[in-house]
């Protein structure tokens, strides 16, 4: 994916001075612009490697990472020897290690520096008022200061089941992200409409999500972070199959919209440690490597991009 943002051929994506290249071909002006990002860089060596693979052969352009993740300092170099890969932050608020210890957070972590085990668990403990929204605030900006110490590009921010859309998290990490260059945060809001193949319970969790978007939004007005239009992929997280990825590119409108992707190796680590999620890493690696999802996308007039880039264009129209 890195040589193809910047190839001559009429397949990538990177804009020029006049137009947009994309599958439509050179001096195609594309309307629809797509962001696959890749989420849990650095979660386990088989996610990092399966990133990687996913970004270089294949259509992923960001990724985001977890900077308390078990192999955060390998995905960190990895990183490094990639450089047209755009990466963010993925903040997270449960499941895993907090960077500050109980001592800083006593309402967030147990004794062992472990955050709420689930969302659920993080939402009602939130709505009982058992978490204190500053020690809240002093994790996320601790997650930020080490993720910024890598020396990487900070190109966007995003979390763990997207807990940074609900509204007093939104409200500081659009607090802390103000005055920060061009970093975008992850905008989770979806169709509304049902597909058949989407599970009920899944459907509903996206009406909460959307509904969760709107209300964050709604209460900060103009004063918003820098967000793509929607996001793709949530109905489907952890087993984006090929004949699923293909549907959604056929789905996708004009705008810029990001699609959420989880690909890596299934291997034994990954396996035993994360076996609760349910999620077929090995599966979305094949089909977001594989040659027939270039030629949907092309036959859709989707033009590939990445958040540095949307970054480029958007200051170059407003110049």
């Amino acid at each position: 994916m890195g040589r193809d943002l910047q190839d001559d051929s009429g397949t990538g994506c990177i804009p020029d001075e006049d137009a947009t290249r994309n599958p439509g071909g050179p001096g195609f002006r594309a309307l629809k612009k797509l962001i696959i990002n890749a989420d849990d860089l650095g979660l386990t060596p088989g996610v990092n490697r399966g990133i990687l693979r996913a970004f270089q052969d294949g259509i992923v352009t960001s990724a985001s990472l977890l900077v308390t993740g078990s192999a955060f300092e390998e995905a960190v170099a990895l990183a490094r020897q990639n450089p047209e890969l755009d990466v963010g932050l993925h903040l997270t608020l449960v499941e895993e290690r907090a960077v500050l210890g109980h001592e800083a957070l006593p309402t967030l972590v147990d004794e062992n520096g472990r955050l709420p085990r689930t969302s659920g668990e993080f939402l009602r403990r939130a709505f009982l008022g058992r978490i204190s929204w500053k020690e809240v605030e002093r994790e996320i900006a601790a997650q930020i200061a080490r993720f910024q110490k890598t020396g990487l590009r900070l190109s966007h921010l995003d979390s763990h089941q997207h807990l940074h859309m609900f509204p007093p998290v939104f409200q500081i990490v659009r607090r802390l992200t103000r005055g920060m260059d061009n970093v975008w945060v992850r905008n989770p809001a979806g169709p509304w409409r049902k597909s058949p193949r989407v599970r009920m319970g899944r459907w509903v969790q996206r009406l909460g999500l959307n509904v969760t978007c709107l209300s964050a939004r709604s209460l900060h007005g103009p004063r918003l972070p820098q967000m793509p239009d929607g996001m793709y992929g949530f109905e489907v997280s952890g087993c984006l199959t090929r004949s699923a990825l293909e549907q959604i590119f056929r789905k996708i409108p004009d705008g810029l919209y990001e699609l959420i992707c989880h690909p890596g190796e299934d291997d034994a680590g990954t396996r035993t440690r994360y076996s609760h999620w349910g999620y077929r890493w090995a599966e979305e690696l094949e089909a977001l490597t594989a040659p027939e999802t270039r030629v949907v996308l092309k036959e859709q007039g989707i033009a590939l991009t990445s958040f540095v880039l949307a970054s480029e264009m958007s200051q170059r129209e407003i110049l």
